[in-house]
C-alpha cells in the first residue's frame, strides 16, 4: 500500500510537470523564458510604468488650468431688488442660468512644482535600476536551478548504476551463501550497502522534483528533457577581487537606484521648504448669469488678475514635514551604504566560495583515481583469493561515492562561477553574448 500510494504522488506530481510545454533546451533559453514570463519583472515593468506618469502628472502643474461651469435651472431670491421692485412680498422666482470660464497659470509657488518633477524623475530613473537588478537576480535564480537540475539529474545516472552494480554483487553473494562458501553476515552486509543506495536514490529523486517545481515557478515553463550543459564561464573571471568590487560600486543597479531615492527624497525637502513661500498665480476668467430684473436681470463679470496666497501653520505642520523628509533623506543615505556594504560581502564570500569549490574539485578528482587504483588492487587480491566479495563491493561502491562527489562539485563549481560573475554584474550580458551551444548533453 505505501508504494502504490507513492507512485501514485510521483504521477500526480509528474502530471503537473507535463501539463506546460517543454520549451528551453540552454541556460540562455531559460533565462529569457523567465525574464519574459516571471511576476517579478512584470511587477518591476510595471513599476517603471507608474512612475513615469508620476512624472507626467507633476509636470502637468506647469500649465495653465482651464476651467467651465455651466448652470441652468429656477431661483427663489428674496434681496434688496427683488424688495425694490415687488411691492406684494418683497421676493420673486425666476429661471435661471449660468455659465463661467477661467483660466489659471501657476507663476510663483516656492519652486514646490519644480522639486516635485525632479523627485518624480529620479523615482523613475530608481525603478529602471529596480528592473535591471530583478533581471540579475532573476538570471543567477535560473542558472543555479538549471545547474542543480543538472547536478541532480547526472547523480541519479550515477546513483543507478551504482545500484545496478550492488545488486550484481548481492546475487552473487546470496549465491555463494547458497553454495556454503560465505556466510549470511556477508549477505546482510550487502543488503545494507543497497538499502544505503536506494535510499540515496530517493533523496536525489526529491531534489529533482524539488528542483524541477522550482523551474516551472522560474520559467513558467516545464524542463526540456535535454537540458545542455552549460560551458564553463571561469575565462570570464577576474583574479583582482579589489578591482572587481571597485568596478561593481560604480555601476551596481541597486546603488543607482538608492542614490536616485536618496537624490528623490531631498527634492521632496526642497519641496516642503517651498510651503514656506507665497503662492502666486494669475487667471483670466468670464461669468455671465441671466435671470429676472425683479431678482438681479443679466450680470457678466470678466476678469484679469493676479492672485497671492500665503498662509501659516501656527502648529509647525511644513517644519514637521520639511524636518520629516530630512529625516528620510539620512535614511536612504543610510541604506545606500548598507546596500553597498552587502555588496562587498557577496562579492567576497562568492569568491571564496569559488576558490573553496576549486580546491574540493581536485581533491574530489585525485580521489576518484585514488579509488579507481585502489578497487583494481581490490579485485587482484579477490582474484588471488585474499579477500572476500564483500570487501571488493565496498571498495566499488567507495569509488562510486567518489565518482557522485566529483560531479557534484563539477557542477557547484560552474553555479560559484554564476554566483561570483552575478556578484560582478556580468552574468546576464556573459550569458546572452555567448553561442547557445554547450559542452555536452547529459
Amino acid at each position: 500500500m505505501r508504494k502504490i500510494l507513492q507512485f501514485c504522488f510521483l504521477s500526480a506530481v509528474s502530471s503537473a510537470f507535463l501539463s506546460a510545454p517543454s520549451h528551453a533546451q540552454t541556460l540562455r533559453d531559460s533565462i529569457e523564458q523567465a525574464i519574459q514570463n516571471h511576476p517579478s519583472i512584470a511587477s518591476a515593468q510595471a513599476g517603471y510604468a507608474g512612475a513615469q506618469y508620476a512624472e507626467d502628472l507633476e509636470k502637468s502643474d506647469y500649465y495653465p488650468e482651464i476651467s467651465f461651469g455651466i448652470t441652468a435651472g429656477r431661483v427663489y431670491q428674496d434681496n434688496s431688488t427683488s424688495r425694490g421692485l415687488t411691492v406684494d412680498r418683497g421676493a420673486a422666482y425666476s429661471g435661471y442660468g449660468e455659465g463661467n470660464i477661467a483660466v489659471r497659470q501657476m507663476i510663483f509657488d516656492g519652486f514646490e512644482t519644480g522639486s516635485r518633477v525632479n523627485a518624480a524623475n529620479a523615482r523613475l530613473q530608481s525603478r529602471g535600476y529596480v528592473l535591471l537588478d530583478r533581471e540579475h537576480i532573476l538570471t543567477l535564480k535560473v542558472s543555479r536551478n538549471y545547474v542543480d537540475i543538472l547536478r541532480v539529474s547526472n547523480g541519479l545516472n550515477i546513483l543507478s548504476e551504482q545500484a545496478e552494480s550492488i545488486k550484481d554483487y548481492e546475487q552473487r553473494i546470496i549465491a555463494m551463501v547458497n553454495e556454503g562458501v560465505a556466510d549470511e553476515a556477508e549477505l546482510q552486509q550487502a543488503r545494507d550497502v543497497s538499502m544505503v543506495i536506494d535510499a540515496a536514490i530517493a533523496d536525489y529523486e526529491g531534489q529533482l522534483m524539488s528542483a524541477k517545481a522550482t523551474y516551472v515557478e522560474l520559467t513558467g515553463h516545464d524542463v526540456s528533457k535535454d537540458l545542455y550543459v552549460p560551458k564553463s564561464l571561469t575565462g570570464y573571471i577576474s583574479a583582482d577581487v579589489n578591482d572587481v568590487v571597485s568596478k561593481v560600486l560604480v555601476d551596481h543597479p541597486m546603488l543607482k537606484s538608492a542614490d536616485h531615492d536618496a537624490v528623490a527624497i531631498s527634492h521632496d525637502v526642497k519641496a516642503e521648504k517651498a510651503q514656506f513661500y507665497p503662492d502666486v498665480s494669475g487667471e483670466l476668467s468670464y461669468l455671465k448669469n441671466d435671470k429676472k430684473d425683479v431678482i438681479g436681470g443679466e450680470s457678466e463679470d470678466a476678469r484679469a488678475v493676479i492672485r497671492m496666497n500665503w498662509s501659516f501653520s501656527t502648529g509647525g505642520a511644513v517644519a514637521s514635514a520639511t524636518h520629516q523628509k530630512q529625516q528620510q533623506h539620512l535614511e536612504a543615505i543610510a541604506k545606500k551604504d548598507e546596500i553597498e556594504r552587502q555588496i562587498k560581502r557577496d562579492i567576497h564570500q562568492s569568491y571564496a566560495k569559488y576558490q573553496a569549490t576549486q580546491t574540493k574539485l581536485a581533491l574530489s578528482i585525485d580521489r576518484v583515481d585514488l579509488n579507481e587504483k585502489l578497487l583494481s588492487a581490490y579485485k587482484s587480491q579477490f582474484e588471488g583469493a585474499r579477500i572476500n566479495l564483500l570487501s571488493l563491493m565496498r571498495a566499488e561502491s567507495q569509488l562510486y561515492k567518489a565518482r557522485l562527489e566529483k560531479s557534484g562539485n563539477k557542477f557547484n563549481l560552474l553555479a560559484a562561477e554564476y554566483d561570483v560573475l552575478s556578484a560582478s554584474g556580468m552574468l546576464k550580458d556573459i550569458v546572452f553574448a555567448q553561442n547557445t551551444g554547450a559542452d555536452d548533453a547529459p
